[in-house]
Formats: C-alpha cells, sequence, structure tokens
C-alpha cells in the first residue's frame, strides 16, 4: 500500500476547489460557445437567417472562458513550458527557477485584478455598453479580468506554498 500525501491545509484546499469553480465555470463557457455557434452556422446557411447576437456573445464567452480557466490550468500543470533549459538544472536550480516563476506570476496576476478592477469600475461609472445590438454593460466582461486575476494569484500562492512544502535539492 503506497503512502498517503501529506493533506493540504484548509485554505489551500479553499484555493483548489476556487481553481475547480473556475475550471467547470470555463468549460461551461466552452459548452455555451460551441452551442450558439453552431446554432448561427445552421441558422445562417440553411435559412439564410443570420443573427445579430451570437458574435458577440461568444465573444464574451470566449474571454470567460480563458479567464476563468487559467487557474484550474495551472492547478494542473497544462499551461504549456519549455523544458530545454529547465530540464538541464540541478533540482536545487528547478526549484529556485519555480519559486521565482511562482512570485513573478503573483506580480502578473496582481496587476490583472488591480487593473481590471480599474477598467471594470470605470465601465460601470461612464455606464459603458457594448455597440453591438445586445448593447451589453461593459462592465460584465470586463470584471471576468480582475476575478481570473484573483483566480490565478491564490493558484500561484497555492502552487508556491506547494514549492516550499516539498524541500527537495
Amino acid at each position: 500500500m503506497e503512502p498517503q500525501p501529506p493533506k493540504k491545509f484548509f485554505l489551500f484546499r479553499f484555493i483548489d476547489f476556487t481553481s475547480d469553480v473556475g475550471g467547470v465555470a470555463s468549460a461551461i463557457c466552452l459548452l455555451a460557445a460551441t452551442f450558439i455557434i453552431t446554432y448561427e452556422v445552421f441558422v445562417r446557411y440553411l435559412f439564410s437567417a443570420p443573427t445579430t447576437w451570437v458574435a458577440e456573445i461568444s465573444i464574451y464567452l470566449c474571454m470567460a472562458l480563458g479567464l476563468l480557466g487559467a487557474a484550474y490550468a495551472l492547478k494542473n500543470n497544462s499551461h504549456f513550458s519549455i523544458t530545454i533549459v529547465v530540464d538541464r538544472l540541478t533540482a536545487k536550480n528547478r526549484r529556485r527557477l519555480k519559486i521565482f516563476t511562482n512570485l513573478m506570476g503573483i506580480a502578473y496576476s496582481i496587476i490583472f485584478i488591480v487593473k481590471g478592477a480599474e477598467m471594470a469600475k470605470f465601465a460601470w461609472d461612464i455606464k459603458d455598453a457594448s455597440t453591438g445590438v445586445l448593447q451589453f454593460p461593459l462592465w460584465i466582461p470586463w470584471s471576468l479580468v480582475p476575478i481570473g486575476g484573483l483566480l490565478l494569484t491564490l493558484q500561484f500562492i497555492n502552487k508556491l506554498a506547494e514549492e516550499f512544502a516539498h524541500r527537495e535539492g
């Protein structure tokens, strides 16, 4: 029987849960975008009746897909990486690089939170809306930027904590 990995602290399990929720929301957005784009193709080519709303909504869904799913991808180490240099490092230097990249990820994500919140608040303040037929309030899709940034920040903190908990090399 294999030894059980140590149980994570509640806060880190909560961070993983929020990343999972973001991943599920991202998958739902992908499914919704697939359905509405397929619908658009059918009505446009079979009935010569294009919609006026699919393009706009599919753009917002794709924004949500990327911004909400990024932390889930980070949690599962699903982001692409080029490891030709990293593989040649010693274990100690590889660990140092992981710590450095997680810190840089935290800094980058905090910028997402701050600037995204400023952008969403500005859209709210001026009551900015899309120029499409829907005239969708833009603070809603723009608020995805700080939400995604928050999820990413939390997951980078989680990754950093994991790195410090597993002292190798």
